[in-house]
């Protein structure tokens, strides 16, 4: 590839959102290998814990954003590759966990049965460590389990969103679209402050609540992201002045509905209601016109090139972490569950992600890229 081929294409990345997801991901990494208040974070990365939350919400907006185009166009080609490339990691992470944890759980009670699912007692984990049943693998499969990893949640229900909005822009006339799109809006955050999603999916076990119980609280991001990638055109063309404009906005917006309390919080699953909803969007909006275009080429290149991975440390870094913690960081003065420690997560996952990249396969580099 010729520099010249390199530079187009960089210039078709939102260099802002590239950061952002970049940012985002280290975030949920620290959600997952980070006790914020046992282990507090350096003064100037105090920041981290205030917005662990709202990664999973921008990976949702963005995600659909991008995909707008070819939902509009009921691209059947694309959509086929999409579940491919949605389906192959979820799978594959799944079951590599689980023949790891059925290997390692005999020997270390870290890789056991986790005591807050409901099969734990079934199994009788009184006695000492239980090598994972095939059971988890099949509960895996409906998106998460507390030992085998609970983010693939995301995966599943990205499947299941896909899925619907593919039916969606096949069945609707174009010039409902948009109505549509704000009537199931309006539904996810009614289905949330009306208690109704909590009362359908609460009293589920564990494995089945957590993705299907998600939905509905995921949709209007699902939605938002369509109707702002369908009216994108519109928004191009901006002059730097007022790119700077929204990207100024977009930051003190997002100050603001951090420190005050604006919305009341519906009762049910994580990731719902109006607050995190416009955090999400506002810290969405203000990425996606950074001008960050004097960048150096060389900055660019490695902000793309970072980030590009950033599915993959998703996928990978619960399990990851769960490995540093049980077998390195005890021997190498690392305290688990800590900033550090989560930092370390981070670039051993992204190592691990860069490496399996460099396999010349295409499908086995979309298991991380």
């Amino acid at each position: 590839m010729t520099r010249k081929k390199k530079m187009k294409d960089i210039s078709k990345i939102n260099l802002g959102w590239a950061f952002l997801k970049l940012w985002m991901c280290w975030e949920v990494v620290l959600v997952h290998s980070w006790s914020s208040w046992t282990y507090p974070a350096p003064r100037p990365f105090m920041f981290a814990n205030d917005f662990r939350p709202f990664a999973v919400p921008v990976f949702m907006l963005i995600t659909f954003f991008l995909a707008s185009r070819h939902f509009v166009a009921n691209d059947g080609e694309w959509l086929k590759k999409r579940f491919y490339r949605l389906c192959l990691p979820f799978v594959f992470w799944s079951v590599l966990a689980f023949v790891t944890w059925r290997l390692l759980s005999p020997h270390f009670p870290a890789f056991a049965i986790d005591p807050t699912d409901g099969a734990f007692w079934k199994e009788g984990c009184k006695a000492g460590p239980v090598p994972v049943s095939f059971e988890y693998l099949a509960l895996q499969a409906l998106g998460t389990t507390r030992t085998l990893g609970s983010q693939m949640w995301f995966q599943a229900v990205l499947v299941i969103l896909t899925g619907f909005f593919a039916l969606f822009f096949r069945l609707v006339k174009p010039r409902f679209v948009v109505a549509g799109l704000v009537a199931l809006f309006v539904i996810g955050f009614m289905m949330d402050y009306s208690d109704l999603n909590f009362k359908l999916f609460g009293n589920f076990r564990y494995e089945v609540k957590n993705p299907l119980g998600r939905i509905f609280p995921m949709m209007p991001y699902a939605a938002t992201g369509l109707l702002a990638g369908m009216a994108s055109k519109s928004f191009d063309g901006f002059s730097l002045c007022r790119r700077w404009y929204l990207f100024v906005l977009g930051v003190a917006l997002t100050a603001f509905l951090m420190n005050f309390n604006v919305f009341a919080e519906p009762k049910g699953f994580y990731y719902k209601g109006l607050k995190m909803f416009c955090v999400a969007l506002a810290l969405v909006t203000a990425l996606r016109f950074l001008p960050l275009e004097k960048l150096p080429l060389a900055v660019k290149r490695f902000l793309v090139w970072m980030a590009g991975y950033s599915m993959g440390i998703y996928f990978a870094h619960i399990y990851v972490g769960k490995l540093l913690e049980a077998l390195v960081f005890p021997n190498i003065g690392i305290v688990p569950r800590s900033f550090s420690g989560g930092c370390v997560v981070f670039l051993v996952s992204f190592a691990i992600c860069f490496l399996v990249s460099l396999v010349p396969n295409r499908h086995v580099r979309a298991l991380v890229s």
